[in-house]
């Protein structure tokens, strides 16, 4: 049930924090954004404004609609009235864990206990935080997707299953899909498989092995989605790409890679081809070649992108299965909630066969981190033990011929 004495508060005027709070607004709450800038907050409405014509073009909002949920929409530099009446607030803030840690720990000192506080934040883990707090039980992940109506659910060592139910039946009033995780884990569930084949697919381009029509083509052959990898990149940004990587800890092991696509992605932003918003990415808009009719034509339905692409993808779909994250089913409906695309990760697998799946990965290599070979080869194989090679069986990680992810309501708005 909506709250209507109180309102829900969001820190961070950024791209996800108007996201988010459009996305309350929309469900009926009243919404307070907070941020430090009064400049960033002067782009909040229009921010919004550009979101809901994209929901309203795609037929999934109308415009009195949109107009009622901006007027429940206000701005606040000050944090204390900000937090005045507020009954959940959602953090998205730059991904620095100090700032984040003092903030939440300002939040725990300001707000009741009985408010709950939540992180958007898509690198770093609940339990990297919540020690900030004397109240982490009222504290959890509240994450978010841009463009999707999937919500990752986490809690820390504290968090109360009061906690989660909230937050739960609080995406539920977004008409979102909640995703319940057993345990904290990078990256949650769509961002551990996306991230991969981001990574590949720029590989592929910066090694000379494909050109990035002919790996967005081999990613739409095999996906059926709309786009491939780099419109991908397009839609999130292409500076947002790049500042996820320059952001990352140089670690020995990837050093290498993190230079290499840096200096991909460098010129690119540096031009301000930012994606679909600038109107140029890897791809011009608003009417880029791959949306053409023929962009499939002559794609042969295997190749060293589609190899490379599918394995970074279903590797680490398999690895979330294998560490008891979540179940391949919940995956699958994590993935086709988010991409809107008919079939996930473990779906595709079942068409591959599973002992193909075992060889592509051994040609591919340990995508998902050498560390995780016996583990990705130990789950497959106990599926084959059991007979459950695939759809050509029968059986796999599905039941074949009426699989599960067919049914209407496997990504229906219920909870995971």
């Amino acid at each position: 049930m909506v709250h209507t004495n109180a309102h829900v508060c969001f820190i961070g005027g950024g791209t996800m924090g108007c996201y988010n709070a459009l996305l309350a607004a929309l469900a009926g709450h009243r919404v307070v954004l907070y941020d430090v800038s009064e400049e960033t907050l002067l782009r909040v409405l229009p921010t919004m404004n550009d979101m809901a014509s994209h929901m309203i073009a795609a037929g999934l909002q109308d415009a009195d609609g949109v107009a009622t949920a901006l007027e429940r929409v206000g701005t606040e530099t000050d944090l204390a009235k900000a937090l005045d009446g507020a009954w959940l607030v959602s953090e998205s803030v730059f991904e620095d864990i100090m700032l984040k840690r003092d903030l939440f720990a300002k939040l725990d000192r300001m707000c009741s206990p009985d408010v709950l506080l939540t992180t958007n934040s898509s690198a770093l883990l609940v339990s990297d935080m919540e020690d900030a707090l004397e109240h982490g039980e009222r504290f959890a992940a509240l994450h978010s997707h841009l463009g999707a109506m999937l919500f990752d659910i986490v809690g820390g060592p504290r968090t109360t299953s009061d906690t989660k139910e909230k937050l739960q039946d609080y995406v539920k009033q977004l008409g979102g899909v909640a995703l319940m995780l057993e345990k904290e884990s990078k990256g949650y569930v769509f961002n551990a498989m996306i991230g991969p084949v981001l990574t590949a697919a720029m590989l592929l381009v910066i090694n000379g092995v494909a050109t990035v029509p002919e790996v967005d083509r081999a990613w739409m052959k095999r996906t059926k989605s709309p786009m491939g990898p780099f419109g991908m990149i397009d839609l999130f940004g292409t500076s947002l790409i790049y500042d996820s990587w320059n952001n990352r800890p140089d670690e020995a092991a990837f050093a290498e890679m993190k230079f290499k696509i840096l200096s991909l992605l460098a010129p690119i932003v540096g031009a301000g081809r930012l994606g679909m918003k600038t109107g140029w990415g890897f791809y011009a808009y608003p009417e880029p070649v791959y949306a053409a009719p023929d962009f499939l034509d002559g794609q042969p339905d295997t190749s060293s992108a589609d190899y490379t692409l599918t394995a970074a993808w279903t590797q680490n779909a398999v690895l979330l299965a294998a560490n008891e994250i979540v179940s391949p089913q919940v995956v699958d409906q994590a993935w086709m909630v988010a991409t809107r695309q008919p079939k996930g990760p473990f779906a595709i697998l079942d068409d591959i066969g599973l002992e193909r799946a075992l060889i592509l990965f051994g040609i591919s290599g340990p995508l998902a981190g050498p560390e995780n070979v016996e583990k990705l080869q130990a789950f497959l194989l106990t599926q084959l033990k059991q007979g459950k090679a695939g759809r050509d069986s029968g059986a796999g990680f599905y039941t074949y011929p009426e699989p599960a992810y067919l049914q209407a309501e496997f990504i229906s708005g219920e909870a995971i």
